[in-house]
């Protein structure tokens, strides 16, 4: 168990200040930026082994590549055929298979992407500890109710969408030996009426169960955003512990968002991890616990007034994140010690 960071920036200041901080694993968030995506959405292998050589200068390894299947609204998103079903689906899903086999060839061992349609919603921000702000979601305060462009997209279209990119994707990353980690829809919605016409079925517990059962592989899994996870719940402190464990027992966790919520279905606010309603120590204590050998990352960050550049907000996180891995290990070093037989 590690900390990581999610990085868009890829320049020197970035790369610095992070491996400063200790952060010697990151998620590279746009292979756009990264320079490795050549004009048809295909990925250059030198260029990816180039970044990867660029990062170890910094001391930080590449544990995490972004597919470009983006959390965006779904007329900005790179392939919009996917989701959709459109005539452009079978091309697309060739680029993000060659993709796939990019990664793998090139030594990338976990790719994170989503499947998405609406991107991330949400009604605006709320004020916080000492005047920072807190991304909030409140369903009652959502007034665009109309049909997207999409049309209606009932549960059963989208799990046959979900379903048609898993079943021609999933086998080329066993072969590729890559690891495909799906974000959950964010955030909850209504599950009778879903948003706008869509019904966002990887924004339930159950929905990420059924998800992970559709292909039985032990490359297919989730990006754990475990701040997400406390929006599907109406009481994020118990139910959070429990997806942890289901998700957890089973190996489909390979990176987690580890972050906070104040509130829960449909009605939430983003918070520093050390004061939302999930116990984030006791969390940690479960992952480790149950074996989690990987990345913890910051996200969706509280945004301040006097940190334009959200830096030293990220720091803080990384730094209470840290600290709680150190507690957590400490914590089992001593009690493995007290266990043993006094000889």
């Amino acid at each position: 168990m590690y900390i990581g960071e999610q990085l868009n920036d890829l320049s020197d200041h970035k790369l610095t200040w992070v491996a400063q901080l200790g952060v010697e694993h990151i998620a590279v968030n746009s292979p756009e930026n990264a320079g490795i995506e050549n004009e048809d959405g295909t990925w250059n292998v030198q260029a990816i082994k180039a970044l990867q050589e660029r990062l170890a200068r910094f001391g930080i390894t590449m544990d995490v590549l972004a597919l470009n299947l983006q959390s965006s609204y779904m007329t900005k998103q790179r392939f919009p055929g996917i989701m959709r079903a459109l005539p452009s689906r079978d091309a697309e899903i060739e680029v993000i298979k060659q993709n796939v086999r990019a990664a793998g060839e090139a030594g990338v061992p976990c790719l994170k992407y989503n499947l998405n349609l609406l991107g991330v919603p949400r009604t605006g921000r709320a004020p916080g500890r000492g005047g920072a702000m807190y991304s909030e979601f409140a369903y009652d305060k959502w007034t665009d109710h109309s049909l997207t462009e999409a049309g209606p997209m009932p549960a059963e279209k989208v799990w046959e969408n979900i379903t048609y990119f898993l079943e021609r994707v999933i086998p080329v990353a066993e072969e590729a030996g890559v690891r495909m980690a799906c974000h959950p829809h964010d955030p909850a919605v209504p599950q009778d009426t879903g948003l706008r016409g869509v019904h966002c079925v990887l924004g339930s517990i159950e929905g990420l169960k059924k998800f992970i059962s559709i292909a039985p592989s032990k490359y297919h899994g989730l990006n754990f955003c475990q701040g997400t996870v406390a929006e599907m719940c109406k009481n994020p402190a118990t139910e959070v512990m429990e997806a942890i464990r289901y998700f957890g027992a089973r190996e489909k966790i390979f990176m987690v968002h580890f972050r906070n919520i104040k509130g829960g279905f449909l009605s939430f606010v983003e918070t520093y991890p050390d004061n939302g309603d999930v116990d984030m120590f006791q969390a940690m204590r479960l992952y480790h616990e149950l074996g989690y050998q990987g990345m913890f990352l910051p996200d969706h960050v509280p945004q301040s007034s006097v940190d334009p550049d959200n830096e030293r907000q990220h720091s803080f996180c990384l730094g209470y994140i840290r600290a709680l891995i150190q507690a957590v290990k400490t914590e089992a070093a001593e009690q493995d010690t007290n266990d043993k037989p006094y000889l």
